[in-house]
This record gives C-alpha cells, sequence and structure tokens, in this order.
C-alpha cells in the first residue's frame, strides 16, 4: 500500500527485470552451445520461471517477450521490442482472452508498450547527460503508458510519483538483486 501511495507499486512487480536477471544468469554457460540446444534450455528456463511464479499475468508477458526474442535470435529474424511486446500480447490473449481483464497483464502491457515506443523519442527530446536522459525518459514514459489504467483503477495518482519513481527506478535492481 505503501509503495502505491508513492507510486513506486511497480517497483515489486518487475517481471521484465527479473525475466532478464534469470537470463543474465545462465548466459555465459548457455552461449557456447549451438542454436538449437541454447533455445530449448532458454525455452525451459522460461517455462519454469513462469511456474514458479504461478503464472503471474505480468511474468507470462515478460516470459513470453523474452521467448520471442530468445527464438527470433535462433532463427536469426530481426525482431526489435514493439514487434516483441505486439507477439507476446497478441499470443497471450489468444490463448487467454480473459487476460484483457487482468490490471497486472494490463499494466505490464501498458508500461512496456510505454518504454518500447516513446523512452527513445523523449529521450531524444530532452538535455543534460545521457544516465539523466534515459532514466526520467524511462520514467516518464512507463507512467505515462499505464496512467490511464492506474487512474481508472485505483483513483487519482500522487504528483510525487514521478520524481518518486526517478530516484527510485535507479537503484531498484541492485536492491533487488541483494535482496535476492
Amino acid at each position: 500500500d505503501d509503495f502505491r501511495a508513492a507510486g513506486l507499486g511497480h517497483l515489486l512487480v518487475v517481471s521484465g527485470q527479473n525475466v532478464a536477471f534469470v537470463l543474465a544468469m545462465v548466459a555465459p554457460m548457455v552461449t557456447r552451445l549451438r542454436p538449437g540446444p541454447r533455445l530449448a534450455i532458454l525455452i525451459l528456463l522460461l517455462m519454469s520461471f513462469s511456474l514458479l511464479t504461478r503464472f503471474e499475468p505480468s511474468v507470462l508477458r515478460a516470459v513470453v517477450m523474452a521467448g520471442v526474442s530468445v527464438g527470433a535470435t535462433a532463427l536469426d529474424l530481426d525482431v526489435d521490442g514493439r514487434k516483441a511486446l505486439s507477439w507476446a500480447v497478441a499470443s497471450l490473449l489468444v490463448v487467454d482472452p480473459f487476460l484483457v481483464h487482468v490490471v497486472a497483464f494490463q499494466l505490464s502491457a501498458a508500461a512496456t508498450a510505454g518504454l518500447v515506443w516513446m523512452s527513445g523519442p523523449i529521450a531524444g527530446r530532452l538535455r543534460g547527460p545521457m544516465p539523466f536522459r534515459v532514466a526520467l525518459a524511462t520514467t516518464v514514459s512507463a507512467q505515462l503508458a499505464v496512467s490511464p489504467v492506474l487512474i481508472a483503477t485505483f483513483g487519482p495518482m500522487p504528483l510525487a510519483s514521478l520524481p518518486a519513481n526517478v530516484l527510485a527506478d535507479p537503484v531498484a535492481g541492485p536492491v533487488m538483486m541483494w535482496g535476492s
């Protein structure tokens, strides 16, 4: 409740970051393998992670998106974040159309859409050091994308959520790794 009141609730469910951490941990071991076995191991790992997290909707979005990216890499296809997100959301909704009504799925898909469609253009318009521009653009793009869902579901958002996110996001990854 305190995280949500401060506009930081998303830090508790950063599924994409968690999936990236899992893939980063096994990357040194699987990069030496040929594409077929590497793909099989990574898909099995992603499926295991989904099972471990009880198929949470935001985790499903992140895992399927990672699976699309892993598969595209193995097949030497060009798939960027926009295409991976589109394929992941479409695939999940074909399997379970009722996910469209799950707030966690809506927020996960919206935040990721904000990141892949808006963060680059926003960072390009900002001035200052690149780390600051990227941190601010990432926060603003995700916050703008999830705002309609948050407001419709939970009511008004605190004004402090944007600066709180800018300050909290850079340390969230290391803190999560330390806490694991």
